[in-house]
């Protein structure tokens, strides 16, 4: 898990040097040419530089091995910063969407300047790569945060698309369509922060991450196992605990159970790498009548 944790702190590094870079070029046009459209964006681009230190605090605190307080680990800390991620979500949803209500009602009409293009379509070339970048890390590493950031960075990649088509707009004549992308900006990073903070309280109230059958197919696998029952798991990632009960004949010996015990423990870490831990009750099997 160390290196796994030092592999995500990496990726969140690279990102929040890039996003810092971008949301000053943004912030610098808009500011200078009047887009609220292209602030918004901007105001996205430093929020995602936001949401990648509160990721990096995140994973120091969840990188930290088990305690006597924390026989299970520290990794729910990084589902704190998931949540920390969807909190920061909305208050830029909610400044974006006042922003642009406030705009709707304004005379102000935004100034088109030809470095516009230059600025965002750069901008958004290098979200892309960031973004899918970042996607294959978190399957890669198995990262709820790096997953979050992701969905946040592509929310940006769509912002950003619509800031450009704003600018267009603008140089057609359509004003109003700066106020508009702006809207459209703060209700998709509000969706964003809703789909973080559902999956992230799925996982504190330990929703399972495996189903049953996947595990106990597992077990039946091999021919000693009679039944299996009372299946459940918890974590995420590459951290998911499981527990089950197996049935086996009841004239086995202690050694014979044992050994069939570790067997199916060692099965289903094999087919399942994301299980870090597998506690197995042996029971003899009973016919039922």
């Amino acid at each position: 898990m160390a290196n796994n944790s030092r592999a995500v702190t990496k990726v969140l590094w690279v990102t929040l040097l890039a996003n810092l870079i971008i949301s000053f070029c943004k912030l610098a046009f808009g500011i200078m040419s009047g887009f609220i459209s292209v602030i918004a964006d901007g105001y996205h681009s430093l929020l995602d530089a936001s949401s990648n230190v509160v990721g990096l605090i995140g994973i120091k605190v969840s990188s930290a091995p088990p305690d006597e307080d924390h026989p299970y680990g520290h990794q729910k800390f990084e589902i704190f910063s998931a949540m920390g991620i969807a909190l920061l979500l909305f208050l830029a949803a909610f400044n974006i969407l006042g922003a642009a209500m406030e705009r709707w009602d304004s005379t102000e009409i935004p100034e088109s300047l030809p470095i516009g293009y230059l600025v965002l379509g750069v901008t958004l070339v290098v979200t892309f790569v960031l973004q899918r970048w970042q996607k294959l890390k978190a399957a890669e590493l198995s990262s709820v945060i790096l997953h979050a950031d992701s969905e946040h960075t592509r929310s940006d990649l769509l912002a950003t698309i619509g800031a450009l088509a704003a600018l267009v707009s603008v140089d057609l004549g359509f004003h109003e369509m700066d106020t508009v992308v702006a809207l459209l900006i703060g209700l998709a990073i509000a969706r964003a922060g809703i789909q973080i903070a559902l999956q992230s309280a799925g996982i504190l109230a330990d929703k399972a991450p495996l189903s049953a059958e996947e595990i106990s197919e597992r077990a039946l696998e091999f021919s000693e196992v009679k039944k299996v029952h009372d299946v459940r798991s918890r974590g995420f990632g590459s951290g998911i605990f499981v527990d089950l009960s197996i049935q086996l004949d009841p004239d086995l010996s202690l050694d014979a159970a044992h050994e069939i015990a570790h067997k199916v423990e060692d099965r289903i870490r094999e087919e399942i790498p994301e299980v870090h831990d597998v506690v197995i009750h042996v029971e003899p099997f009973v016919i039922e009548s």
